[in-house]
Order: structure tokens, then C-alpha cells, then sequence
């Protein structure tokens, strides 16, 4: 049986992207990205949270900042956490496979698309990665 899992956006990021590393050293960038829906008069807000690894991560994360228009396709997960009162929880994420910035507000940077796999060599399941 076929499935797919793809989902894309067109949103603007909410924060600055912040870096990380695994302790094997792979780069791991996060980000809040707003989609807005307008219906009719009325304007929704869709907050979806982005996970980019390895090179998309490296490379992108010099034209990302607060308030940046991105087109960005990914897959979707439902990660499980536990919080500090033994609560568990689930959170949904955006795991990024292509983002296109779509806005120049730096003139001397050109348009830049970067897809996860560039990095043909970089191999992970961001679902047992724990931080």
C-alpha cells in the first residue's frame, strides 16, 4: 500500500532560527513559522514548529531570521515528550526537506533554495534523537 507524507507552506519565521548540534555533532536548526489563512474578513494564524538537519540546516541558517518569508516543504511527525511533572505529551513538527527564502531583505544575497538532499551522505530519524 502507497502512502505519502508531504506537506508545504508559505509562512514567515516568528523567531530567529536557533543551532544546535547532536552529540554525534549533526547540526539542527529550529524555527516557528507563521501561515496566515484568510477567510473572508478574518485572519487565522497557523504556528507550526520546523526542525531542519544536517546541510539544509548549515547552509540555510545564514539567510534565516525573524520575520523572513519562506516557501518550505517537509514531512510531518507527532513527537511524544514527558514534561517535568510526568505528564506526557505529544507535538507536532515539521521535519524540512526543501526551503526557498522567498523575501531579499539583504539585496546582496540571491535567491537560495536548498534541499536535504544535498546531503546525500547525511542519514538520520529525527524521531530517536533526543535532546
Amino acid at each position: 500500500m502507497a502512502t505519502l507524507n508531504q506537506c508545504s507552506f508559505i509562512g514567515r519565521l516568528g523567531q530567529d532560527p536557533r543551532i544546535t548540534f547532536t552529540p554525534a555533532g549533526i547540526t539542527v536548526m529550529k524555527f516557528s513559522l507563521a501561515v496566515d489563512e484568510h477567510i473572508g474578513k478574518e485572519k487565522n494564524t497557523l504556528w507550526l514548529n520546523i526542525v531542519a538537519w544536517g546541510k539544509l540546516a548549515e547552509n540555510l541558517f545564514q539567510y534565516l531570521d525573524k520575520g523572513t518569508q519562506v516557501y518550505l516543504q517537509g514531512r510531518l511527525i507527532i513527537r511524544k515528550f514527558t514534561d517535568k511533572a510526568g505528564i506526557e505529551h505529544q507535538g507536532l513538527e515539521i521535519i524540512a526537506s526543501s526551503i526557498q527564502v522567498l523575501d531579499q531583505r539583504k539585496a546582496s544575497i540571491p535567491p537560495k533554495t536548498i534541499q536535504a538532499e544535498e546531503a546525500k551522505d547525511f542519514q538520520i530519524n529525527p524521531e530517536k534523537v533526543k535532546f
